[in-house]
């Protein structure tokens, strides 16, 4: 399934962003204006949302289901079938309508969600299993290392990934409630050790950047994702295993207080939901 996944989002993004430029040419034609307006908004929305959080790396999050996007694309293949109807438009505005409007809806409904069952290794009250990841300069950290304090372990996809980069972004802006509770920040992705240390040049102190090169810990903790990078980015450096995105709150010594086990790549908690964690611990 993961392998159908890779390459069905690199199909469907290259597509959209084709069918966004041939809406274009058929709006700045003048000739059945409305049922591309109507092409236009099955696709448009999501390769411009996109494209914000790939050239601005500040998005953390979208909603589930993105209901106003799909309400643009019904919209959308409204408008195409009836310039195609009712105008003397041409038949094939409603099949390019459908076909982008058909597509977001498996990207929404397939493509984001994960269908991950809980991990039993990262259940609350359990104690964080012991691994090791590496540091931004290659020196070996155990997680117990990790844990001597409260402690928040983010796992993310890598650098490649857009809302990952949201969310480190988000958290380097509000750090300073976790620092001043003493509790531990750091971001673990299963990427080499100069990736990540691009990753943790410039942020704030507090903020914390590991790498978990071979995805062992990944695997020991029940998150890993196997083929789970888009087609491609292989040529970038990265492996085509992954993790799913996961977040563990985790008492000083290593007692896992809470988990968010992510079944959707575009949902994940908000800093501070993170902090309400601890309260009444620290």
């Amino acid at each position: 399934m993961n392998t159908l996944k890779r390459i069905y989002v690199m199909v469907y993004l290259t597509g959209a962003i084709i069918l966004v430029i041939k809406a274009g040419q058929g709006l700045d034609s003048g000739h059945h204006w409305i049922g591309w307006l109507g092409v236009l908004l099955t696709v448009a929305p999501i390769v411009v949302i996109l494209s914000i959080a790939m050239l601005t790396r500040r998005m953390a999050r979208t909603s589930a289901n993105l209901p106003l996007f799909i309400a643009a694309g019904l919209a959308g293949v409204l408008l195409a079938a009836w310039e195609a109807h009712f105008a003397g438009g041409e038949r094939d505005l409603v099949y390019w309508a459908l076909a982008g409007f058909a597509s977001f809806l498996i990207y929404v409904f397939w493509y984001s969600r994960f269908n991950r069952k809980p991990s039993p290794a990262i259940a609350a009250g359990n104690a964080l299993p012991d691994f090791e990841v590496l540091d931004s300069a290659g020196d070996v950290v155990s997680s117990r290392a990790l844990t001597e304090t409260p402690a928040v372990l983010i796992f993310i996809r890598g650098n490649w990934c857009p809302l990952c980069m949201g969310q480190v972004n988000e958290m380097a802006a509000g750090i300073s409630p976790f620092v001043e509770r003493g509790i531990r920040v750091a971001f673990i992705a299963p990427q080499s050790v100069g990736k990540t240390r691009a990753l943790a040049r410039g942020r704030p102190d507090g903020l914390e950047f590991y790498s978990d090169t071979g995805n062992a810990a990944g695997r020991l903790l029940g998150i890993d994702n196997p083929a789970g990078l888009p087609l491609g980015m292989e040529l970038l450096g990265y492996r085509s295993e992954t993790v799913l995105p996961t977040v563990i709150a985790l008492a000083a010594g290593g007692g896992i207080l809470w988990t968010h086990e992510t079944d959707n790549y575009r949902v994940r908690p908000t800093p501070a939901e993170l902090l309400t964690v601890f309260d009444g611990v620290v």
